[in-house]
């Protein structure tokens, strides 16, 4: 398992992942993104999962992209247009 955050264009898109997780029965926790990260909303949501996993989580347009922490740093593996 892989620990991810996804970062979002506006709060709406973390509200919307939020409810899609809670419905789906997987753990994930809302928070302010990392000092060392920009995002849109200043929010982000973290969860652990395979890889590949994570893909299943993205919002077209909600979305503004994925980190996975790789030897102790945050590393953006994808980014999504609004």
């Amino acid at each position: 398992m892989m620990e991810y955050l996804f970062l979002f264009h506006s709060t709406p898109g973390v509200v919307r992942t939020r409810k899609a997780l809670q419905a789906a029965g997987i753990a994930f926790q809302v928070k302010d993104i990392p000092r060392q990260l920009r995002g849109g909303c200043g929010l982000c949501i973290s969860l652990r999962c395979l890889p590949g996993e994570e893909q299943r989580w993205v919002i077209p347009g909600a979305t503004e992209a994925i980190y996975r922490y790789v030897a102790e740093e945050w590393r953006c593996i994808a980014t999504f247009p609004a």
